[in-house]
Parts: structure tokens; C-alpha cells; sequence
């Protein structure tokens, strides 16, 4: 989970020019894919949408696929879930890098 965090910081902080902005915004971002899953959240999406978005907010959560890690069960899904995650956001820093070389 901290290195998906640290992959969405280097990919925010790649696309802005202000540290402090780029820190808020990191902030913010993973705050939001933490408690996607939590019950509020899930209860402000069920009054409108259908179930197959509630159910895929919910699978985008992290506490939802670390929970399972910190009671010592390292599901391979889990696994892949970060290990995607991370990838995605530092390619998106690669990109965003060499957006601003060019």
C-alpha cells in the first residue's frame, strides 16, 4: 500500500510545479481509493447508481485488499491488485515526465 501511495505522489508531484500542491492533491487521491469501500461511501453511490458500479468503487479500495495482508493472508489477487496499481501510476509518471521534457 505504501508503494502505491508513493506511486501516486511521484505521479502528482510529476504534474504539478508546486510541492505543496502536488502534496495536497496526493493527499486527497489516496484518501479517496482508501475509503472507496467503506460503508458511507458505498451508501452515497447505492441511492443512484447500479450495482455493478457500487461493486467495482468497492473492489477499488485499498483497505479492502490490505485488509486480508495485515491479518497475515497474502492473497495473490491482493498481490497483483498493488503490484498493477503501482505500475499504472509510475508509467503514468514516465509519461507526465516526458510531456514536460518535450
Amino acid at each position: 500500500m505504501a508503494g502505491a501511495y508513493l506511486a501516486i505522489g511521484s505521479c502528482i508531484s510529476a504534474l504539478t510545479n508546486n510541492q505543496v500542491i502536488a502534496f495536497v492533491v496526493t493527499v486527497v487521491i489516496c484518501f479517496l481509493w482508501t475509503v472507496a469501500g467503506h460503508e458511507l461511501v458505498l451508501g452515497f453511490f447505492q441511492g443512484w447508481a447500479p450495482s455493478v458500479i457500487v461493486n467495482t468503487i468497492s473492489s477499488f479500495s485499498f483497505l479492502s485488499h490490505f485488509n486480508a495482508i495485515m491479518q497475515g493472508v497474502i492473497d495473490f489477487r491482493d498481490l497483483i491488485f498493488f503490484g498493477a496499481l503501482i505500475a499504472l501510476w509510475l508509467f503514468l509518471t514516465v509519461i507526465a515526465v516526458d510531456a514536460t521534457r518535450a
